[in-house]
């Protein structure tokens, strides 16, 4: 029993630690593999929604400003609105003020448009019967026109 090697049970147990860390080490070389490639997957995921991110915020940003100025311009129109209304209004009461005043004087209004057409009436017949005056003639025409423009 003394011939024996006594470091062959030792060499023995030591080539199969190393064996079993290298395969150890074979299967944690191929997670890392694994890992790094999915973390790099992941890396290129993560860096595409960040900028999926960026392009809304962007969006968000202009919607928002769109916004803003649509406000400005509802509250401007709305403004503006509000003018034309009071414009209206006032508008509205001088017209009912000058229809009061049409249909009070309207009726002294036709009955003197209609002795003015009596009038007329009235210097042809006088002015007709007078024509041997030449000078006269001419001047009624004038009056009798002057009182046809009222």
């Amino acid at each position: 029993a003394g011939g024996a090697d006594p470091f062959a049970k030792v060499r023995g147990m030591i080539s199969d630690m190393i064996t079993k860390l290298e395969d150890e080490a074979g299967r944690d070389a191929a997670k890392k593999a694994f890992c790094d490639k999915e973390l790099g997957q992941t890396k290129e995921q993560k860096d595409d929604k960040a900028d999926d991110v960026q392009a809304l915020h962007t969006k968000t940003e202009q919607a928002a400003s769109k916004a803003g100025k649509l406000k400005a311009e509802i509250a401007k129109l709305q403004s503006e609105l509000s003018q034309i209304t009071q414009s209206q209004a006032v508008l509205d009461r001088l017209r009912g003020k000058e229809k009061e005043i049409f249909e009070a004087t309207k009726a002294k209004t036709e009955k003197g448009l209609k002795g003015v057409q009596a009038a007329i009436e009235v210097l042809k017949d006088y002015y007709s019967k007078d024509e041997s005056s030449g000078a006269s003639s001419g001047a009624a025409n004038g009056i009798i026109s002057i009182l046809e423009d009222i």
